[in-house]
């Protein structure tokens, strides 16, 4: 058996690395150099990072910085359809309950329901059915309406604050790259080719799908910090709403996250209404 190879004295590093708030893109063959550490020390990726305890005032820094939106940090200039203005929640929710597929599917529903009262005798006496039938119909649609609105309130992203992404990009990093100190590693080939594609989607108004593996909830967060990083609109994650608990839930909604249940049974209405706010996102949610 031939002997092993003799490793080399310095490892080779990653094309690209996400650490905290610096990124790296090495060039092919890149070798990084030796760490400075003693040997059997594990290196430390995240020593830049401020902590609070050591060094307040450079913590504090970050964080404003971070805030403030200086730099990159601003996310103005992004590749993607517009997401982050006052109203759009609003207007996306407006989007949604205006779809014919819904509102087809909510008469169907209503006159579903109207067959089974007139069957049941509840539209009253003969001369009086027809009067009662477009009464009643008028309530059962307006009814249905107001529990789609309610749905629709409850599921979508609503992503409308560029400061509380920023913030909440500081802290998913913060946490992130101190629970892995190896920290964010992607590869600058597939960085660059993906940056080519969304703009070429952007141009011709069309969608990207993210299809994360899902071995664990990571897969989705650090996507959205790689993203949110190079400078990609964000995409909506569709998460179940076993996640949608107090305080969790309203962060995971405002930083992207879109909630709908583990099973949709036989609930028409909801089936619907995901499948209109699916086409909703698929479309620009421009200001109107």
């Amino acid at each position: 058996m031939a002997p092993p190879k003799a490793e080399s004295s310095s490892a080779s590093a990653p094309d690209l690395d996400i650490l905290g708030d610096q990124v790296t893109i090495h060039p092919t063959g890149y070798v990084q150099p030796p760490s400075s550490q003693s040997a059997g020390h594990e290196r430390n990726l995240v020593e830049h990072m401020a902590t609070f305890r050591e060094s307040p005032l450079d913590f504090l820094r970050e964080v404003s910085l971070h805030v403030s939106g200086v730099g990159w940090r601003a996310y103005d200039d992004v590749i993607g359809q517009p997401i982050f203005y006052s109203g759009f929640s609003e207007n996306m929710k407006a989007t949604v309950l205006r779809t014919p597929m819904l509102r087809s599917r909510i008469k169907q529903l209503a006159e579903q329901r109207l067959e089974a009262e007139e069957e049941q005798g509840l539209l009253g006496e003969e001369k009086d059915r027809f009067r009662n039938r477009i009464r009643r119909k008028t309530k059962i649609e307006a009814s249905l309406q107001e529990v789609a609105a309610d749905l629709t309130d409850g599921m979508i992203c609503k992503m409308e604050s560029k400061r509380f992404i920023r913030g909440a990009y500081y802290l998913c990093t913060q946490l992130l790259t101190r629970a892995y100190h190896q920290g964010i590693h992607v590869s600058s080939v597939e960085v660059l080719r993906l940056k080519s594609v969304a703009e070429q989607a952007a141009k011709r108004k069309q969608s990207i799908v993210f299809l994360p593996c899902h071995r664990s909830h990571l897969d989705y967060v650090s996507l959205q910090i790689i993203l949110y990083r190079i400078g990609i609109a964000l995409p909506t994650v569709v998460a179940g709403d076993n996640l949608n608990f107090p305080v969790v839930g309203s962060f995971l909604q405002h930083a992207g996250a879109m909630w709908i249940r583990r099973s949709f049974g036989e609930d028409a209405l909801y089936t619907t209404l995901v499948q209109s706010y699916i086409d909703s996102l698929r479309k620009d949610p421009s200001p109107p």
